[in-house]
């Protein structure tokens, strides 16, 4: 073997720029860009301990050591090649035009030639519309091309430590509504966390579908996903979702220590989550499968055009100005990420974001095609198929936190995050102490203010699809199909719901949940569920720690006695002196008693018993109403102004308790076909209805939670010796 450094190279004080590329041209050709032999990694080891270096000799011989596998006795630098891994070859659309010049019109322009807008266009290829896809650079040049490479049922999007899908949506949530009760958020968050993981479910299944069907060569690697817990609350949040996996139709294997260490040789304080069917893919060569299909079937692809505004006129008329000319739309996606608030400056909560990912050469596959992470760090590791052999494979790892940038085009590695994974990678590869990373590299994502990303319309014609708060891989295939029937349907999929995910919620501040119909009804059906649920405690816990002997058990009333009259007489002031009543306005008020009946009842009057058949609720005008579970325990007294009986209303559920007038008492009835008449119309008083049965519920629901927690504590105390 001839060696690798001459006598002149041995005895020199400090080696340059020269000598060392002279040794790595000696070293490359030896090894012909592999694994380092014993003697050669002996000879490097050699070098690295004995010579001195100048700056910039230093950088090219760790970038020699980080290339074939070999340890270095100094502080590992940042790398000489700041590339990312997935953007090694040059693909087959770098610098593409379909024409010389833009064409003047089309049905459809697609704005991004990412992840995003390559599935935009893959799923508008046959529909016989005119596709149009411009990038301002090369294809997957960005977030697409400078990711993890992974597809994830459960997009974590967590703060701090992760404590479960639907609790990290509550986090993201109290962040952005602070001012909104936790009975509601907490309702938004459980819907939400449902409709992330149907997105990212239905992801997986359109990734796979698109790979297979089109025999898209990406490296795909479905074999599974492991998150490890770093402490109890953690593992709970994890145990918590297997729940809501199988609401979904998935499977989720909660892993023992024993059962890491086994299938990949970490040891770990906690358990984990693995997910079977999740895994890796090559982002880049992904895209380029997307986009060849496209390109196929008379998609026009311009790389290396920038959009530089959208000049909307009526619903099908769009003008895309860019750097080489002006293109007339009738649809316009745009699938900007972390570049939309530039083109979209009404989206400038849209907010860039820096990620920084390094790979280390020829280690050991423990991980086989999976994906690995954690919230130490944070974390997440992979050991893509692209390079495994002989039992090797190189390791992407990234993480460290990310953090906000001001100019997504920035390039700038961070030395501090660079210390952090190299520290990650040790805790969990120790045997890597000391070998440099091949290479690192940054890369833009674009974060959300509420952790969710957006898709739907700004306005007629104008399709977003942006915002992956770090999870493309789980969003941006059915974020493109999603766009795609938009442009032709011209209406949101029901599985994107515009209250959840349109991007107009975040150019105003209340939230789009509590502003439509379908949305303040979902909050309401939520807060009876959890109503319903506290009060069968509360009954349970009387029952079990204050029952009086001999109840007597009342005969069913599902109504109250006598008859009911017409509602003409009674003034809107009446009403509008309540608080729960006073944003309604006079006219408004008057609507509503139309829709009334008017109830005058004595003294121990019966409204109607636990367990009745319900349908409709009361207000109280005059008078005083008990409330009581298990025939005669009371649980609250209702004075005038309150609303009650919602959960029956909203959610057609039994009485979930006694109702008795205390003192003469008059009251109004309002029964669920009139409110849903009114509900249908989306007029402003059947908001502000809506919104005012949701406060109620939550008024009640704070009530029980109280009592229960009364009731709890002096059960306690009367058991303390």
């Amino acid at each position: 073997m001839v060696p690798i450094a001459g006598r002149s190279t041995r005895i020199a004080s400090c080696l340059n720029v020269a000598a060392v590329r002279a040794i790595a041209d000696r070293v490359l050709a030896q090894t012909r860009g592999g694994y380092a032999s014993e003697s050669v990694r002996r000879e490097l080891e050699d070098i690295d301990r004995s010579c001195e270096f100048s700056t910039g000799a230093l950088r090219i011989f760790q970038d020699l050591l980080g290339r074939v596998g070999v340890a270095t006795s100094r502080p590992v630098l940042l790398p000489l090649n700041a590339e990312p891994f997935w953007l090694r070859e040059q693909g087959p659309f770098t610098n593409f035009r379909s024409s010389a010049t833009l064409p003047a019109k089309a049905s459809v322009v697609i704005i991004g030639a990412g992840l995003t807008g390559a599935a935009a266009a893959y799923y508008l290829r046959n529909t016989g519309l005119e596709v149009v896809v411009i990038d301002q650079g090369d294809p997957a040049g960005e977030a697409s091309g400078r990711n993890g490479g992974n597809f994830e049922l459960i997009p974590e999007n967590s703060v701090g430590v992760y404590e479960g899908l639907a609790r990290e949506r509550l986090s993201f949530m109290r962040r952005r509504y602070s001012s909104l009760p936790i009975e509601v958020l907490g309702a938004v968050s459980e819907r939400e966390a449902s409709l992330v993981l149907g997105l990212a479910l239905r992801n997986r299944d359109f990734f796979k579908e698109a790979v297979l069907t089109e025999g898209i060569s990406c490296d795909f690697s479905p074999k599974g996903w492991l998150q490890i817990a770093v402490n109890e609350q953690e593992e709970q949040g994890i145990c918590e979702e297997v729940s809501l996996a199988a609401q979904h139709g998935q499977r989720i294997e909660i892993w023992s220590r024993g059962k890491i260490r086994a299938e990949f040789g970490f040891e770990t304080a906690f358990l984990g989550r693995f997910i079977a069917g999740d895994g890796t893919y090559h982002p880049f060569k992904y895209v380029c499968g997307l986009l060849q299909c496209a390109v196929n079937s008379g998609v026009a692809l311009y790389t290396r055009v920038k959009a530089r505004r959208i000049v909307s006129g009526r619903a099908g008329d769009h003008r895309v100005v860019t750097d080489a000319g002006t293109v007339a739309a009738g649809r316009v996606i745009v699938a900007t990420n972390a570049f939309t608030r530039e083109l979209l400056p009404e989206l400038s909560a849209v907010v860039p974001y820096q990620s920084q990912i390094l790979v280390t050469e020829h280690v050991s596959d423990r991980v086989r095609g999976r994906i690995v992470t954690s919230e130490r760090g944070p974390v997440f590791f992979n050991q893509p198929r692209d390079g495994a052999r002989d039992g090797r494979a190189p390791l992407l790892m990234g993480g460290g936190k990310d953090r906000p940038m001001k100019n997504p085009l920035s390039r700038r590695r961070s030395p501090a995050v660079h210390a952090d994974l190299l520290k990650i990678r040790e805790e969990f590869y120790p045997e890597l102490a000391g070998q440099p990373p091949s290479r690192e590299w940054v890369g833009p994502m674009a974060f959300t203010p509420d952790g969710l990303p957006c898709i739907g319309f700004l306005r007629p014609g104008v399709i977003v699809a942006v915002g992956y708060n770090g999870y493309g891989g789980s969003y941006t295939t059915a974020a493109g199909n999603a766009a795609a029937e938009m442009a032709v349907s011209g209406s949101v999929p029901e599985w994107v719901p515009e209250d959840i995910f349109s991007p107009r919620r975040l150019v105003r501040e209340d939230p789009l949940f509590l502003s439509d119909r379908n949305g303040l009804w979902r909050v309401a059906a939520s807060l009876c569920r959890q109503l319903h649920a506290v009060n069968r405690r509360l009954a349970d816990a009387l029952i079990l720690h204050a029952a009086p002997a001999g109840t007597p058990v009342l005969l069913q009333v599902s109504a109250p006695p006598g008859r009911s009259r017409s509602t003409r007489d009674i003034a809107p002031e009446t009403l509008l002196a309540f608080a729960s009543l006073k944003q309604f306005s006079r006219q408004e008020i008057r609507r509503l008693l139309r829709m009334m009946r008017r109830w005058d009842l004595p003294r121990d009057s019966i409204l109607f018993t636990e367990g009745s058949p319900g349908g409709s609720c009361f207000v109280l005008l005059e008078g005083a109403v008990n409330v009581s579970v298990n025939s005669q325990q009371l649980l609250a007294t209702l004075p005038a102004g309150s609303i009650f009986g919602e959960m029956s209303l909203i959610g057609g559920l039994p009485r979930s308790a006694t109702c008795s007038v205390r003192t003469d008492a008059v009251l109004l009835e309002i029964e669920r076909e009139p409110c849903q008449r009114l509900l249908e119309s989306g007029s402003p008083t059947a908001l502000k209805l809506l919104a005012t049965l949701n406060e109620g519920l939550i008024a009640a629901l704070r009530k029980a939670d109280l009592r229960l927690m009364q009731i709890e504590q002096n059960a306690l105390g009367s058991q303390s010796p």
